[in-house]
Order: structure tokens, then C-alpha cells, then sequence
């Protein structure tokens, strides 16, 4: 972690950690201005340094002076730091915030040429991005005076200009037509961006800078407001039944592209919320390393030639236990490829997480992401199915009296697929080796605890065998009941039966579904499930 150079700057920031947090945001904006107006080769007395940032001249201070240089990089330091109690979010500020990945792609530079800058003056902050996490980033504002006052250590091959005066009247004009339209403030921005090859954050800067200077001519007033939390959760609750955009624009009295926008957004806290890691292979850094593990996918062959032992099917076991040793075993070679290519659809998920701008994403980007995590799903179900035959034989050497078997096979599930996931093909060995070891981990620590739950519930039906069954006090009233239920299921279609029935449990010994699971059930896809379970429930609340 990166120290303070300067002890007065380090007990200058201890004490302004009691400062109220809009006092200190001023201060540190105040930082912010002196650090742009430092030269590093000159040398500045403490008390001014002082009074620049909080306005105060201390009675009494340090006489000695602080190097620019030095200076430079204990404010960023100190801008950085405090910037992190203020909990700042970027959706709130009135001026664009530009991430580390944003200013790389920008202005076509590396990640350690951003540290260069800030060394040399460029001041960063922590803000709460749209996605919730807190990021380093730098207000547009900032970047755009480091740019105008280092141009000598700027390279030559960044791509970076301000807005003329032509593209001003452009981004005014069209704003004003767009927000006219009904456009979010976000789209107004995406689509001008998108015309003029600029960033949507430089597009809404020079927006609200015009609003500002012009307030009777501002063009953001005509934008309209947000949707409210509580009509978005019903949009997207009639959307996963099948009610189409059109429809829903005209209930709410939103143009498409605001209920459009909510649908993406909650696709994108989807997204923002799944925890992904990889394992990281030289490979994949590649230019054309799509192609190159498309290609070893392809080649290997599907499983090596099976022996005697592998095809013999264990006769004591359940039929649906016994089609998992009908899978073909993976060879070495195929289980590198598969696992290259599973890891390599989580890094490509990752980096294109880094790259997307919550505000500014659209339903192709989100289709991208949605796609790697798509494809690294099912290859990680095609390595578990050749393993899950792994779960049943070590489950049967752990198989103790009292204890269900099926319980420890889903048991065993669950730590293939941890161990999956934490698989390593780069230590050399099998996935089956590190598989077994994890599996027999968690069975010493499962096992006892399931023979422990067997004899309290043994323990527990014992004291309550000599009580008098009261559930036969509810039999005429359940019968009843279940009377009145299958009076209303006969109103409806045999499909719609069906899917009440499944999803609702409405069977002797079943448990409720999910409309996925009913889905498959019956070959349906989710979304035509959600609709014929709306129009039934419509049905029944009508009368018909």
C-alpha cells in the first residue's frame, strides 16, 4: 500500500478525516485544483499548501518547504483515500466519471501509463459505480485539465480532443430533439456518442455544462423522469409472463425505450451479480486464441477406448443411477480441451464485464456476456456428467446403516462441482484424482452429521409414536378442499391443468415447480409456461 512521502501531508489527512463530509468534499476538490497548479520542480511552504486546500492559515506551522513533486503525489494519495468515506456515487454527480478501463480505451494508452499520469498529477478519487463496487476513477473535468497542461508528456498516439464548437451546436441540437422524443438522459447520450465517435460520458458533460450556462433554454428538462422502483418490479414481472414491451409502454405511459431500458438494466444486475473466477492460461491472451481453442476442442477425440471395467454396470444400482455409466469417460486430451475452453469462456465473461458501461449497455453487449457464461455452463455440465459416475463410487464405499443413499450422491454433486471449478489442469494431473480426494473430504465431514440427524429424527419419532394423531381432524375439511380445487382445475384446458397442477403441487405426493422445470416437463420454453399460467389464473378469477 502506497505511503505518505511527507509527514505534514499524512497528519494533514488524519485531521481531515473528522471533517463533515460536504466541507471535505470541498476540500478535496479544492486538493484537486491545487494539484493541477503544482510545478514539481519548484518547492511550496506548508501554510500555504494549507490554506489552498481547507481556506484556513494555520498559527502556527512548519517553515520548511515541500517539493512539488512530492506534493504531487501525497495529495493524490490523500484525494484518493478520503474520497472513500464520502461514498460517492457516479449516478448522482452532475459531471461524467471516467474509470481506469474507460481513460485506457479512451486515449489508447496502458493501464501503467494511467499510474504514470496520476504520479505526475493526474488526481483520482473512489466513487460507488453503477454496478455497486467501488472503483478508482477520475472526473472528466480533471482529465481534461491534466490533458491541456501536460501535453509535452502526453504521447503522441493518445486520441484525445476537446469538443468544437460544431460538435457543441450537433450535441445540443440532437439532445434537444431526442429528449423531446422521450428519451432517458442515458440514450440521449449513447445515441449522440454513437453519431460522433465520442464517449457518452464527454456527450452528457457538454449537455449539462449548456443547461447550466442556459438555464431557459436547458434541453435535460424535457428528458423524461426515471421509472420508480415499484413500477419497474412490475414491468419485469409482466415481461417473465410473456406481456410484450408494447403493451407495457402503453400501461405505464413510457415510450418502448424506457420500459426497453428496464428490462436491460435488471438484465444487467443479473449480470454485475454472478461471481465468477478463472484460472488463467497464456493462451488466452492470444490474439486469435477464440479460434485456437475452437480448433483443440474440436480435434480431441470425445473419450479414449473404454475397458471391461469401465462399461461393467454395478447391477445393485437404481436404473437412473446406472445411465451414468453410458457416458463416455474423458481422455486426458479431451478433459485439457474442455477445461481451456470452460475457463476461457469465464475470462472472456470477466473482461467483458470490466469494458460494459451500465448506463450506456445495450441488448447486444449484454447477449455477449450472457453468451461466454452460456457456453462455459454447458461445458462445465459436460465435465460433470463423465464424473458423476466418480460421485457413486465413492459414495458407496462412505454408505453406513441408517443412511440414504441418494442423500449422499447429492451431497457428492455438490463437491464435483466445486471442484470443477477449482480444477487446475496446469498441476498435471487428472480432474478424477483431485475430484476423489475433494469427495472424500467432504464425506468424512458429511457423513457423521447425517448418522447424528438419523438418530435425533429416530429419537424424535419414538416420543411421537404414543401421541394421538390429530391430522385426522382435518381429513373432511382436506377433502373438501381438494373437492373445490378439482371443481375449478376442470374449467380450464388440459394444458393449463397441467401447468397449475405441476407448478403449484397441486398433485397427491408433489412439490411445487418452477415454471423452468415445468418447461422441460413438458417441452415448452419458460416464458410460454409464465403465460399459460397467467391466462389460466385469469380463468379462474373471471369465472369462466
Amino acid at each position: 500500500m502506497a505511503q505518505y512521502r511527507l509527514d505534514s501531508i499524512a497528519s494533514l489527512a488524519r485531521q481531515m478525516t473528522f471533517t463533515p463530509h460536504e466541507t471535505l468534499a470541498a476540500q478535496l476538490s479544492s486538493a484537486e485544483g491545487l494539484i493541477h497548479d503544482l510545478d514539481p520542480a519548484k518547492a511550496y511552504p506548508l501554510d500555504f499548501v494549507i490554506f489552498r486546500i481547507t481556506g484556513y492559515r494555520p498559527k502556527q506551522v512548519a517553515s520548511d518547504l515541500l517539493t512539488g513533486l512530492a506534493l504531487q503525489h501525497d495529495l493524490g494519495l490523500l484525494i484518493e483515500r478520503l474520497s472513500d468515506s464520502l461514498n460517492i456515487e457516479t449516478a448522482r454527480l452532475s459531471e461524467p466519471v471516467l474509470s481506469i478501463e474507460d481513460v485506457t480505451d479512451r486515449f489508447n494508452v496502458s493501464s501503467k501509463t494511467i499510474q504514470r499520469w496520476r504520479r505526475r498529477g493526474l488526481p483520482a478519487r473512489r466513487f460507488i459505480f453503477p454496478d455497486g463496487k467501488r472503483h478508482v476513477g477520475f472526473l472528466l473535468s480533471s482529465v481534461e485539465r491534466f490533458f491541456s497542461t501536460h501535453r509535452d508528456q502526453i504521447p503522441q498516439g493518445t486520441n484525445f480532443s476537446q469538443v468544437d464548437q460544431t460538435e457543441t451546436e450537433f450535441i445540443v441540437r440532437r439532445g434537444l430533439l431526442l429528449a423531446r422524443e422521450g428519451c432517458w438522459e442515458s440514450e440521449i447520450a449513447r445515441r449522440i456518442a454513437q453519431r460522433l465517435g465520442r464517449s457518452p460520458a464527454t456527450v452528457m458533460h457538454t449537455l449539462r455544462k449548456h443547461d447550466a450556462e442556459r438555464p431557459q433554454d436547458a434541453i435535460l428538462r424535457w428528458a423524461p423522469i426515471p421509472i420508480p422502483n415499484e413500477d419497474s418490479a412490475r414491468i419485469l414481472r409482466a415481461y417473465r409472463h410473456g406481456v410484450p414491451i408494447r403493451s407495457l409502454a402503453r400501461k405505464y405511459h413510457q415510450n418502448r425505450s424506457a420500459i426497453y431500458r428496464v428490462i436491460i438494466d435488471e438484465r444487467i444486475a443479473r449480470v454485475n451479480r454472478r461471481k465468477i473466477r478463472f484460472i488463467d492460461d497464456p493462451l488466452y491472451h492470444e490474439p486469435h486464441a477464440a479460434d485456437a481453442i475452437k480448433d483443440i476442442v474440436a480435434q480431441e477425440e470425445i473419450g479414449h477406448a473404454a475397458t471391461g471395467d469401465e462399461l461393467r454396470i454395478p447391477r445393485d444400482l437404481p436404473p437412473y443411477l446406472q445411465d451414468l455409466y453410458r457416458t463416455p469417460l474423458l481422455s486426458a486430451s479431451r478433459e485439457r480441451a474442455l477445461f481451456l475452453k470452460f475457463n476461457f469462456h469465464k475470462y472472456q465473461f470477466v473482461q467483458a464485464r470490466r469494458k460494459l458501461e451500465p448506463q450506456f449497455a445495450r441488448a447486444r453487449h449484454l447477449a455477449v456476456l450472457e453468451g461466454h457464461l452460456r457456453e462455459s455452463i454447458e461445458t462445465k455440465n459436460a465435465i460433470i456428467r463423465a464424473n458423476l459416475r466418480l460421485v457413486v463410487s465413492v459414495a458407496r464405499k462412505h454408505l453406513r446403516p441408517g443412511l440414504n443413499f441418494m442423500e449422499l450422491i447429492s451431497d457428492g454433486n455438490l463437491t464435483l462441482m466445486r471442484a470443477v471449478e477449482a480444477f487446475d489442469i496446469h498441476r498435471g494431473y487428472r480432474l478424477s484424482t483431485y475430484a476423489t480426494l475433494s469427495l472424500m473430504k467432504g464425506f468424512a465431514r458429511s457423513v457423521p452429521l447425517m448418522r447424528a440427524a438419523d438418530r435425533k429424527a429416530s429419537g424424535y419419532e419414538a416420543m411421537l409414536g404414543d401421541l394421538p394423531d390429530a391430522r385426522m381432524e382435518y381429513t373432511t375439511e382436506r377433502l373438501l378442499h381438494r373437492d373445490e380445487v378439482r371443481q375449478l382445475l376442470s374449467r380450464l384446458d388440459e394444458r393449463e391443468r397441467i401447468v397449475l397442477r405441476a407448478h403449484y403441487g397441486l398433485g397427491e405426493d408433489s412439490a411445487p415447480a418452477s415454471f423452468e422445470e415445468v418447461g422441460e416437463r413438458l417441452g415448452l420454453s419458460k416464458q410460454r409456461v409464465r403465460q399459460i399460467e397467467l391466462t389460466a389464473m385469469e380463468k379462474l378469477r373471471a369465472g369462466i
